[in-house]
């Protein structure tokens, strides 16, 4: 059994979490985020969150490779269309 070094990674604006964790090289999204037990730390629910590697949305189940940096996005507080909206409307 291979393992394989990767960062398990949520951030709060002034506050990022960063886990290193060593894993099994046939382990997927889903696994690596349980293994962090990042969940737990932040106190966040993994079904309210999108998850991606180094800025790449991904699938919970895609297998991770060595070096990879697991990201738990935070839902957007504005859309970035309707601010660009606002601006646009106030340029007028």
């Amino acid at each position: 059994m291979n393992m394989i070094n990767i960062q398990v990674v949520y951030a709060l604006p002034n506050r990022p979490t960063i886990i290193d964790c060593t894993v099994d090289e046939q382990t997927n999204v889903l696994q690596a985020i349980t293994k962090s037990n990042i969940l737990s730390i932040c106190k966040i629910r993994l079904d309210e969150h999108l998850v991606g590697i180094y800025g790449k949305r991904c699938e919970l189940n895609e297998q991770v490779k060595d070096g990879d940096r697991i990201e738990i996005y935070r839902a957007l507080i504005n859309d970035p269309k309707e601010i660009r909206r606002k601006k646009a409307a106030l340029k007028k």
